[in-house]
């Protein structure tokens, strides 16, 4: 293979790399007679603005009304004293107005990891993340938390969707999913679309190499 070619091929796997962005997931579902909060994934705060932190005391949701977002936290395993929010220009419209409706806080915790999905635009709470320092390793958050209440989605409070909040600037996002999601099945993954592209990149650069 040609110096050339090996150089296409390391810039394309490089752009396809830098396109790849990082984010956690908090994931409600139904099982039997109860609910299950998991969370999931990697947050990178060095992609994110810092922020104040606000106090938030217990494990659950809170509804609140327009222009401030719905949010959810937990400190069963200790509190909150590191903050970030997203980039101006940032869409939060999917936090406001229909993600939780009431507030419930009676759910059982487990993990050793606190959290809270806000902080503050003067009084306004607006999507966000606080964390403890302590959990960060480097500048990389991963949350181990898990929620059990008996119920269903309905009765406590949750509106089946997908809201996710991402940053204008970097694409670090925060979902929070109740329900299933529901993923079109004629759409590939982006994960798909980048093994597809390095798959002709690959079949590009061999044909090049027969022809040499």
């Amino acid at each position: 293979m040609s110096i050339r070619s090996k150089m296409f091929g390391v810039a394309l796997l490089g752009a396809l790399m830098g396109q790849a962005h990082a984010g956690v997931t908090f994931t409600f579902t139904q099982s039997g007679s109860n609910v299950l909060m998991q969370s999931s994934g990697v947050l990178d705060t060095s992609k994110l603005i810092a922020a104040d932190v606000f106090g938030w005391g217990g494990t659950g949701i809170e509804s609140n009304n327009a222009p401030q977002s719905d949010i959810m936290g937990d400190t069963s395993a200790g509190g909150l004293d590191l903050a970030f929010r997203f980039s101006a220009g940032s869409n939060h419209s999917a936090w406001i107005g229909n993600l939780f409706s009431f507030n419930f806080f009676n759910w059982a915790s487990s993990g050793s990891t606190q959290f809270a999905t806000f902080t503050k635009d003067d009084d306004d709470r607006i999507p966000g993340i606080a964390i403890a320092a302590d959990d960060l390793v480097g500048s990389l958050w991963t949350p181990d938390v898990s929620w059990l209440a008996g119920g269903t989605l309905a009765s406590l409070g949750l509106t089946a969707g997908t809201y996710t909040v991402t940053d204008s600037r970097t694409n670090e996002f925060i979902t929070i999913q109740v329900g299933e999601r529901q993923v079109p099945q004629d759409v590939p993954e982006p994960g798909s679309l980048a093994l597809l592209g390095l798959g002709l990149a690959g079949a590009v650069l061999a044909r090049r190499k027969r022809k040499a």
